[in-house]
């Protein structure tokens, strides 16, 4: 079957070459013909190694013009297909490392589903010149299914997921953090064993920063020990969005009033989580990591450099 979605089709007559592949093919010519071939210079040579892989890039539109989701396809020669899953784009934090494994009930990133109506596409190859637009823009129509009833507002949905969405951003880029401020507070607890300046309190500083972060943490992503005992607990903050994502994005129906309540209350806890954990970074770890340097503590993870 082919992918669901809006399928696109392209046409490429030469492959897409980085500076790199195009010297090669230069160099190429000129060795059958038994020329010399010149040394490109160093200029050429960094310009190559700094340069970004060419890419075919399209751009979704919605009838507004505003950007709906970027897709991108094969830079061979040819005719291609590229299918856009009628999502907007995930909101994941970016990841570029690659899982060993990947079980069959996991989906990639993705976003909720757009609304119906009439979106436009555009072309566009990515190479070391710049980003060029290629031929003009074709517009298709997403159709609603017939089982979804006429009075349904689908506009109402949308704006919904996309609030929805945002704090998914928002939470999902806090917990990044949060672990990240687990790591550099752990470093530098063994940073404190190899800095013979360092006394005693400030391994007391550090134990209490320590269970400062572990509250922030039960307020953002539950409390751990009461999950593993089965304990009843309220939920967390990431806990009420993902549950709404789960139940919500895979639909164009309109959110139920338990949701939207949901959604409230997961905006107003956020809000609180994210004033308290941005105090606690710039009024306690930055200050303890900086007082650290002052002391020649081997260097950890996070702290900034010295001017």
């Amino acid at each position: 079957n082919p992918p669901f979605g809006a399928t696109f089709t392209y046409f490429l007559a030469e492959k897409l070459r980085s500076e790199k592949e195009e010297r090669h093919k230069t160099e190429k010519a000129l060795r059958e013909k038994n020329a010399d071939v010149p040394f490109p210079g160093w200029e050429q040579l960094h310009a190559e190694a700094e340069e970004t892989a060419p890419q075919v890039l399209l751009l979704v539109r919605d009838e507004a013009g505003k950007a709906v989701r970027w897709l991108t396809g094969p830079v061979e020669a040819g005719v291609h297909r590229v299918s856009w899953d009628l999502r907007l784009a995930p909101v994941d934090p970016i990841d570029l490392s690659q899982p060993t494994t990947v079980e069959v009930w996991e989906l990639p990133p993705h976003g909720p589903l757009a609304a119906p109506g009439t979106y436009s596409v555009t072309l566009y190859l990515q190479s070391a010149a710049g980003l060029a637009e290629v031929g003009a823009a074709q517009s298709f129509t997403v159709k609603p299914l017939s089982t979804i009833g006429l009075e349904t507002d689908f506009n109402v949905t949308t704006t919904f997921q996309q609030r929805a969405g945002d704090l998914l951003r928002r939470v999902a880029g806090a917990n990044v953090e949060l672990s990240r401020a687990e790591e550099r507070l752990k470093n530098i607890r063994a940073a404190l064993v190899a800095t013979p300046q360092a006394d005693a309190s400030l391994f007391t500083t550090v134990g209490t920063l320590v269970s400062q972060l572990a509250a922030l943490a039960r307020q953002l992503r539950g409390d751990e020990a009461r999950a593993n005992l089965d304990e009843a607990m309220t939920p967390s903050i990431r806990g009420r969005v993902q549950r709404l994502m789960a139940g919500h994005w895979q639909t164009r129906q309109p959110p139920t009033a338990t949701q939207r309540d949901s959604l409230a209350q997961a905006e107003r806890e956020f809000g609180e989580f994210q004033q308290a954990f941005v105090k606690w970074l710039n009024e306690a770890l930055v200050p303890l990591e900086a007082h650290i340097e002052t002391l020649g503590a081997p260097w950890t993870p996070g702290r900034q450099l010295p001017l």
